[in-house]
């Protein structure tokens, strides 16, 4: 974003298309620079080949949670909710859960937690099967996305099947793609790589940036007038003639200037502004700040643009703090529901179904999703009539 003075004011003006190719765009990792450790499983030809970049920065993605409390607030309360518990109805995998080798694994809950939050903030979370001298998988370890290189590679059938390399500390080892667990959110981007938090990239940025303009507002007296937003295309430059009848080429903002410049109303009355994009999606926003409200400019357009974070991730806004005038003293339990089965249950199948299907390639147990319970919100605000119901029910 950066600020520019149009007609007087100073506007801070954001495009969302320049934000994502500039601020979250992908570098792609040399992977001459490292050494490889371990048995080295692919040739430097085919690792050139078949590495698949990320369509975004997994590590910006990630840096939202940090920009941006309320952001990192949907993504824990989501984490919570779906991992309430873990307990599994297989005796089998009991029996392996308890007996994980691997440090760390004493409580299964905080491998998880990890790999659902890198699931949430960037579209791929990444767990390691960890193996004895036998080959045998006796624990998880957290792989990080952005320590992680994705390698295409397919089945004899044809079916997309993956291997991974894990680029840390200046070096490189190979996992084959049985050995690597990968919970992924769709995109049409990348057939590798998941992709989530880009719809609130923008909305993030610019409070951002609120944060900054009401700091340094507090601290040296700067004022911003408005906000302009110019989302799904870009501004038009207009073709003129000089004074020497030349055509020349005026950028889009000189001529936003020029034309509130001209549109001169007074207090009774008012002026139309008519200004041209070159995409017909382009949408141009004009938000007003402090010009009413001096000590408060920023709060209608915070509280829209937090509203969208809620709304991305489904979350129920009391849950991360957000007061609502006129419901403060309400009933949580309806919200709690649609929560629960409109967002967390599906991602309580999600999670259950890739861990079966992982553990069925491995020892052949013919697990579902549903041997694993990781806890119902609902039942916290069930009444005692309703537990006793449901109780007589099931016996």
């Amino acid at each position: 974003m950066r600020v520019q003075k149009i007609g007087g004011y100073q506007i801070g003006i954001v495009d969302n298309g320049e934000l994502l190719s500039k601020n979250y765009a992908a570098k792609a990792v040399n992977l001459d620079s490292f050494k490889w450790i371990g048995k080295q499983r692919i040739s430097k030809s085919t690792e050139k080949k078949k590495v698949v970049s990320a369509p975004y920065s997994m590590g910006n993605l990630l840096k939202l949670m940090e920009k941006d409390e309320y952001h990192s607030g949907c993504i824990e309360a989501k984490i919570n909710t779906c991992l309430m518990q873990v307990e599994v109805k297989n005796s089998s995998l009991k029996k392996w859960l308890l007996e994980a080798e691997y440090p760390g694994n004493e409580d299964i809950t905080l491998s998880l937690n990890e790999f659902l939050k890198y699931f949430l903030a960037c579209g791929n979370g990444f767990l390691l099967k960890m193996r004895n001298t036998s080959s045998q998988w006796v624990g998880l370890e957290r792989l990080l996305p952005t320590e992680t290189q994705i390698v295409e590679n397919y089945d004899e059938f044809g079916f997309f099947k993956p291997d991974f390399i894990q680029v840390k500390n200046g070096k490189k080892k190979f996992f084959s793609g049985d050995d690597v667990i990968h919970l992924k959110n769709p995109t049409h981007k990348s057939n590798a790589w998941g992709l989530a938090c880009l719809p609130v990239a923008i909305n993030i940025d610019i409070l951002e940036q609120i944060k900054t303009f009401d700091y340094n507002n507090f601290k040296n007296g700067l004022l911003v007038d408005y906000f302009m937003i110019v989302e799904g295309g870009s501004l038009k430059d207009e073709v003129v003639e000089d004074a020497e009848g030349n055509e020349v080429l005026k950028d889009a903002f000189t001529v936003i200037e020029e034309t509130l410049q001209a549109a001169k109303g007074n207090n009774k009355s008012h002026t139309t502004v008519l200004i041209e994009t070159e995409n017909k999606d382009a949408k141009i926003r004009l938000e007003p700040l402090r010009q009413q409200d001096r000590d408060g400019g920023f709060t209608v357009l915070k509280k829209d643009l937090r509203e969208g974070i809620f709304a991305y991730h489904r979350v129920p806004a009391r849950i991360v703090s957000q007061l609502i005038p006129g419901q403060l003293g309400g009933d949580n339990k309806s919200d709690m529901q649609i929560f629960y089965h409109f967002a967390i249950k599906p991602l309580q199948h999600r999670l259950g179904q890739v861990l079966a299907q992982e553990f069925n390639k491995e020892f052949k147990w013919k697990l579902t999703a549903s041997d694993f319970d990781f806890g119902d919100l609902t039942t916290i605000f069930e009444t005692d009539d309703e537990k006793l119901f449901k109780t007589n029910r099931n016996n």
